[in-house]
């Protein structure tokens, strides 16, 4: 499966049609609770003094087994996609 149709198969799993009707808005909600399931933390950063791969995303699940999630990017949709295409991979819902 290539990571599109993972990232569409999760967000499916919301009750969006596709992955570009997930907003940033809706993103930040389905990371909370998989954070807050797997007793874990999220973050997203803005690292300004970068030139390239300004925004970070970064989970990690102490409860899945110490799994750790992070993407480096300039594009905050490649990250969200890159994101829930991970979570569909390792089979990790909230």
């Amino acid at each position: 499966m290539s990571f599109n149709e993972l990232s569409e198969k999760y967000a499916a799993r919301f009750g969006s049609p596709s992955m570009n009707g997930v907003g940033f808005e809706e993103f930040i909600q389905m990371l909370e609770l998989v954070a807050m399931k797997s007793k874990g933390f999220f973050i997203f950063k803005v690292d300004g003094e970068r030139e390239r791969n300004i925004y970070t995303f970064i989970l990690n699940m102490s409860t899945s087994s110490d799994v750790v999630i992070r993407k480096d990017t300039d594009s905050i949709r490649k990250g969200m996609e890159y994101f829930l295409s991970e979570l569909e991979l390792l089979g990790i819902y909230p």
